[in-house]
């Protein structure tokens, strides 16, 4: 408890130091989170992209080789669903947690300019036969019976019409890079009844700006269109007929179209990766793997021969591409690693409001303990200068007295005077050492200030045997007088401390001032450096404050400086640590 109470003053630490000191770890793990949560969701995307690809792979063989049952029933052609599934996106369910953004997230081959799903079947010859290049789908009605509908689908590689070509791109464009979402009003048509190819005559278009985090969910409750025109296609194609479509308000009248719209993979992008891997349809066997594109981008194909079917396929090809990096992405790995930054710093900022309440409960009692000790210092003073100066003249007035009791009683009174005396000055030197607030600096030659230190103790050292040698050069930046107090108690303590016959070495350079001197036995620098600590030796000693340490470590502190102690092989080193 005595320990505790006469520490000395700690540099005093403000809630800016406390906090920024707490804010190491934060931003340590913010780091770490924000450099792996990348590698993570690569690979997370990645193994969802090969689930996802195999598995309209297989959709897709099945289509070929069986015929699905749905599809005959429904009279739907198998592009139909290797168009839809060009848009598939990579689910974000089960990783870190749900943003609320849902499966968009993470990765998406629907509004990514750099993402892509194809799929084509081939023959022998290794030509196209059925492909989810983007065409235009809608499902006309004549009746409410599931053989009433047709599949109908424009294509324009079939048909070479500027408008149509045109209305693609912007298309594609808006959807990929524009935040645009697209609603269609399909009135009337040209049909070929025998292929189910048609191509628009007359239809609306209405352009909605749609959500950055969660595509195709609109910013507005009740959007309203960004642009809405008419378009009308003139065509004269032959095996086609103008059929005209009721109101989409009656849902009882026919004919109408139920659904309409652009479904499959952007031509560009489809184009691009055909001839990348078209020399797959000439590679006999299964085809799978990965490649990666240098650009944050990995394409994932699978390509397979199929049995005899009626299709005349000779085998399938399925490719998704998918961007590490989309925006979607981004934006999660983003959140995430900001609400780790925010969750982290409020715990810092929590620990840090909490220690800084203990510190100002602390430097309140040293305050009080140290003003304490000051006060009963400086009150003691005069009262012992008294009973000194009491005991010195009783001792000028006995001088020739022959009781040597007497005598003997008031020479120990004086030597118990001058012992207080000594702590008490050198308490209140502790104290003005540590309340010292402003440092006039200037460059100080710190073997200078050993060898004057160190002439002071000529004659006891040379009583006692005892060799001094002081070494190096060096010069700092530093208050002279407090740090000539400070080499000045180092010095006075290895003198005070050195066995008879011993040495003392003081050795100068850049990083340190060094006191080393020979003991009798190791001893505990445990504590050491607290005001009135001694080590085993002088506990008993009259001549030892306990307080030369603590005033060298005040005085270096004030500098900027540390004091370090230690006792290894029986050599005691005190140095300043610069």
């Amino acid at each position: 408890m005595k320990n505790e109470q006469f520490r000395r003053k700690p540099k005093r630490t403000t809630f800016l130091k406390i906090f920024a000191k707490a804010m190491i770890l934060p931003i340590f793990i913010t780091a770490f989170v924000g450099f792996n949560i990348v590698s993570l969701g690569h690979s997370y995307i990645q193994s969802r992209t090969e689930a996802q690809n195999n598995t309209d792979f297989n959709n897709l063989v099945n289509w070929v080789e069986k015929g699905d049952t749905p599809e005959k029933a429904w009279n739907r052609p198998i592009e139909f669903p290797m168009c839809v599934s060009a848009s598939r996106v990579i689910s974000t369910d089960g990783i870190f947690f749900n943003t609320g953004a849902g499966q968009y997230v993470m990765g998406t081959t629907y509004d990514d300019p750099k993402s892509a799903s194809v799929k084509w079947v081939f023959d022998k010859n290794g030509n196209i036969i059925m492909s989810n290049r983007a065409k235009m789908w809608a499902i006309l009605r004549y009746s409410a019976e599931d053989d009433g509908r047709r599949y109908c689908k424009f294509d324009p590689e079939e048909f070479d019409i500027p408008e149509m070509n045109d209305f693609f791109a912007e298309y594609f464009k808006d959807t990929k890079e524009n935040n645009i979402g697209y609603e269609f009003h399909l009135k009337s048509l040209y049909l070929n009844k025998e292929t189910n190819e048609m191509i628009p005559h007359e239809f609306e278009i209405n352009k909605f700006k749609y959500s950055v985090f969660m595509p195709n969910t609109f910013i507005e409750d009740e959007p309203k269109p960004v642009e809405t025109r008419n378009i009308v296609i003139n065509a004269n194609e032959e095996g086609f007929e103008l059929v005209e479509l009721v109101d989409r308000n009656s849902p009882d009248d026919y004919p109408s179209a139920g659904f309409f719209s652009i479904w499959g993979a952007d031509p560009v992008a489809f184009d691009e990766m055909y001839q990348k891997y078209k020399d797959m349809t000439t590679e006999e066997k299964m085809q799978k793997g990965m490649q990666g594109n240098g650009d944050n981008t990995a394409d994932f194909y699978y390509k397979n021969d199929v049995i005899e079917n009626k299709y005349g396929a000779s085998g399938c090809i399925s490719i998704t591409r998918i961007n590490y990096m989309n925006r979607h992405a981004v934006r999660k790995y983003l959140l995430i690693t900001i609400l780790v930054f925010l969750i982290s710093t409020t715990i810092a900022l929590v620990l840090s409001i909490i220690r800084n309440e203990k510190n100002k409960t602390q430097y309140a009692f040293e305050d009080y303990q140290r003003a304490l000790t000051n006060n009963l210092a400086h009150d003691l003073k005069t009262p012992l200068a008294v009973i000194g100066g009491y005991a010195e003249n009783l001792m000028e007035m006995r001088k020739n007295s022959s009781d040597e009791k007497e005598l003997k009683y008031l020479d120990s009174i004086m030597q118990n005077v001058s012992y207080t005396d000594d702590i008490i000055a050198k308490t209140l030197k502790l104290s003005e050492t540590e309340q010292i607030k402003k440092l006039n600096k200037t460059k100080v030659d710190i073997k200078a200030l050993a060898e004057k230190s160190a002439e002071k103790y000529r004659t006891a050292l040379e009583e006692r045997n005892i060799e001094l040698k002081i070494e190096g050069k060096c010069e700092v930046n530093a208050n002279e007088d407090t740090l000539m107090t400070a080499v000045e108690n180092l010095v006075s303590n290895a003198v005070k401390y050195t066995r008879d016959g011993g040495s003392i070495k003081v050795t100068a350079d850049k990083k340190r001032l060094a006191v080393v001197n020979d003991v009798s036995k190791n001893i505990s620098t445990k504590d050491l450096l607290m005001p009135f600590v001694k080590g085993d030796k002088a506990r008993s000693d009259k001549t030892s404050s306990g307080l030369g340490l603590a005033i060298a470590s005040a005085a270096a502190a004030q500098n900027g400086f540390t004091l370090k102690i230690d006792c290894k092989d029986k050599k005691f080193t005190a140095s300043i640590e610069f």
